[in-house]
């Protein structure tokens, strides 16, 4: 498993930011960012490859350790990841495919075991089965939808 450190996690924030037209830049939390890139590669609480994207994702999306692109560095970052340990693939699709789940991420509708269900489901090149596809809707809604995918069969 190939690591991002906290360098080139500040280098692809400078790029993204100037990739996208700038913003309000900067760090806003040096340890959350060293924490979460230190944690990722415990393997005991991270055992899995889709158990460290979706850590790595979840944290940069709502730890706000930077003033601006907290949404943006946590899918670049999730592609990054993905490359750096040869799902080509899954890097080329991982912005377009996640960006909706990460805004809902971001706003605390989808939580961290809710987005490894989702990563467990991209990593296999599947579509979400019925019972996500549920889960997702209704976490997006703020459970509008009254029913979970548990009790949809």
């Amino acid at each position: 498993m190939i690591y991002i450190d906290y360098d080139e996690a500040l280098n692809i924030y400078g790029k993204m930011i100037d990739a996208s037209d700038g913003g309000f830049e900067g760090v806003r939390d040096e340890g959350g960012i060293r924490a979460t890139l230190d944690f990722v590669q415990n393997d005991l609480y991270y055992p899995t490859f889709a158990d460290k994207l979706t850590y790595l994702m979840y944290r940069f999306c709502s730890g706000h350790f930077f003033n601006d692109g907290n949404k943006r560095i946590a899918l670049t970052l999730g592609a990054y990841f993905l490359h750096k340990n040869n799902y080509y693939w899954h890097a080329c699709i991982c912005m377009r495919t996640l960006e909706s789940i990460i805004y809902h991420v971001a706003a605390s509708n989808i939580d961290q075991d809710l987005l490894l269900r989702i990563v467990n489901s991209f990593l296999t090149s599947k579509d979400y089965d019925e019972e996500l596809k549920i889960d997702i809707a209704n976490a997006m809604s703020k459970g509008e939808l009254g029913i979970q995918g548990e009790d949809y069969e």
